[in-house]
């Protein structure tokens, strides 16, 4: 494949990606803060909208929010609009405070509101469970899981706003996360860099199949193609079968009408 040919849906998906916004909705968690904004800032390509809680203002370091180089949203009026139009609803720190009163329904300043009004809009939220998470490490380190019932008590708060709508992933989840939503390539800079995509041609040895490598699966001794490059909903079809899995190779570009098939027909992605 022509390397301009192999640029072209690339040049392509990032011009498409340059205007994506994330709401965000921070509170004044403590847990794993660092790495959780790191990630963030250095996802700079996604513009951020940012409302904060009164607390997080006092917790969260300055630096950690300058860094974002995001707009900050401190009246109801530009909070709806970012709820309505904003690609994304994120949630990067979240405390058991925001927690219980997002499941029962309090609304008492914009992070709870804001949060409440994507919720009834069917907006997409994530957020990061990390700060009130009984079963993170950091919190059991803290010895703050000590108390089954209460811990019992935030886990059922939780499920709630899963059952709302809300999806809870770790700090650790988050770049994968947003790589996902967004179609970012993984690693596709450094490939670039390097001068060239190479193009392996392993599986059959046949020329149409230069977009696939073949890998040998232990446990069967099967071949399993591992899909790379640009990969098309046309290459999901044809290499799904009953397995609902998909190979990938780490750096290749999911198109975005690959990507909605495999959000709408639950098909996992694992990168090799």
């Amino acid at each position: 494949m022509d390397i301009k040919d192999l640029l072209r849906p690339v040049v392509a998906q990032i011009v498409s990606m340059l205007n994506k916004r994330v709401l965000l909705f921070i509170s004044g968690g403590a847990v794993n803060i660092k790495d959780i904004f790191e990630t963030l800032a250095s996802m700079s390509i996604l513009k951020y909208d940012i409302v904060m809680t009164e607390p997080a203002k006092k917790v969260i370091p300055e630096k950690y929010i300058d860094d974002l180089n995001g707009k900050f949203i401190e009246c109801k009026e530009e909070l709806t609009q970012a709820v309505r139009e904003d690609d994304l609803v994120l949630v990067p720190v979240m405390t058991r405070n925001t927690l219980s009163k997002c499941a029962v329904g309090i609304e008492d300043n914009l992070v709870t509101i804001g949060i409440a009004e994507a919720l009834m809009m069917n907006k997409k939220v994530i957020a990061v469970s990390d700060s009130f998470d009984p079963e993170n490490p950091r919190n059991q380190c803290l010895g703050f899981s000590k108390n089954e019932a209460y811990n019992k008590f935030i886990l059922n708060y939780k499920d709630t706003l899963c059952g709302l709508g809300v999806d809870f992933i770790q700090g650790d989840e988050l770049r994968r996360t947003l790589e996902s939503k967004f179609i970012l390539l993984n690693n596709y800079n450094d490939n670039l860099s390097a001068g060239a995509v190479e193009e392996k041609k392993i599986f059959s040895g046949r020329d149409e199949d230069k977009n696939i490598i073949d890998a040998g699966l232990p446990e069967s001794g099967k071949a399993c193609k591992i899909l790379s490059h640009v990969v098309t909903a046309k290459d999901i079809l044809a290499n799904i079968g009953n397995t609902k899995e998909i190979l990938i190779k780490q750096g290749s570009l999911i198109t975005p009408l690959a990507k909605d098939y495999m959000d709408n027909n639950n098909i996992v992605v694992r990168y090799y």
